[in-house]
């Protein structure tokens, strides 16, 4: 069990994290399908979802540039069909325990946000439930810097007024949220969920502290009472 004295802040990621993605990334999956079958292409639900985990096992940034790059043989169709995609953010929803896991957490700790994502977070956080917990937003369309840049990480830290090392960073990717926030001190938790559960673990120090399946693993984790003799 991890020693939890003197962390004071966790800080979250939003995608496949606190919301689940699967459904507009399988939508997107679907739109690229029937136009690229429109265009005469033999193109599989399977196939690509197939390239989308390859993309993140071998920590590719856009998978569905490389599904796109892999399955369409013509440049002017592939500017086709990438210009029509469109990422449907409303088919997103919460993973069911979000809220009260965040209502429970909040009793002890600060809640923060280090994301990408399109304008409009604090909205969508609102209308899932979930502002409410939240303290401090650092997302990348507002602060014009994303991640893995650690400069997003510093303004988040910057706000909250706390150490790297009195905070947690939790999120999906080790790419976009371990590494960044190890190298910057930071805590950090991987919850294997979403796409993001195919990348591969890298070096020891680029490891992160503790790795968990699912949101509601948080609470044992973390709302462990610190021994004060040791």
């Amino acid at each position: 069990m991890p020693d939890v004295r003197g962390i004071q802040w966790l800080f979250f990621d939003v995608g496949d994290t606190l919301v689940d993605e699967w459904e507009p990334v399988d939508d997107i999956i679907g739109q690229f399908v029937r136009e690229a079958c429109a265009l005469g292409y033999q193109v599989e639900m399977q196939t690509v979802r197939d390239i989308f985990a390859a993309s993140y096992q071998n920590y590719e940034q856009w998978p569905m540039k490389l599904a796109i790059r892999t399955l369409i043989s013509d440049e002017g169709h592939r500017e086709k069909i990438q210009e029509k995609l469109k990422f449907r953010k409303e088919l997103e929803r919460p993973f069911p325990s979000a809220d009260a896991v965040l209502q429970t957490l909040s009793q002890r700790y600060k809640i923060g946000i280090i994301a990408n994502q399109s304008p409009g977070t604090e909205t969508r956080l609102d209308s899932y439930g979930l502002r409410k917990y939240v303290d401090v937003l650092a997302c990348s369309a507002e602060e014009g810097v994303s991640k893995p840049d650690p400069e997003l990480y510093a303004v988040a830290l910057k706000q909250a007024g706390c150490k790297p090392e009195e905070a947690v960073m939790i999120g999906d990717r080790i790419d976009n949220d371990i590494i960044p926030a190890k190298k910057l001190g930071m805590h950090t938790i991987r919850i294997l969920q979403g796409y993001g559960r195919f990348q591969p673990e890298l070096a020891d120090a680029e490891r992160p502290d503790w790795t968990i399946k699912s949101l509601e693993e948080l609470l044992p984790l973390l709302m462990v009472t610190p021994n004060s003799d040791n």
